[in-house]
């Protein structure tokens, strides 16, 4: 199965805003009622949240769901774009 640009993308994202809000991923995991080893397995891609998880993951870094899969759904843009 192959996943979308978003899908890889997705893991990127929870990863910045957890270390722009200076979060461990112990508080993460345990501020989403999840495992630790599980959010190092989602920011590392290799394993895929369900969208109750990724939910619960956004709510705990105080962001909408919806927000941070628009973030992962945009192209990235590299240092010599505009």
């Amino acid at each position: 199965m192959e996943y979308s640009k978003a899908a890889h993308r997705f893991p990127m994202i929870v990863r910045k805003y957890r270390l722009q809000q200076s979060v461990s991923q112990q508080m993460l995991a345990e501020a989403a009622g999840i495992d630790r080893t599980y959010v190092g397995l989602i920011e590392r891609g290799l394993r895929k949240p369900t969208l109750d998880v990724a939910e619960r993951i956004s709510a705990a870094l105080g962001k909408s769901l919806s927000s941070m899969i628009t973030e992962a759904e945009q192209r990235e843009v590299g240092p010599s774009e505009p």
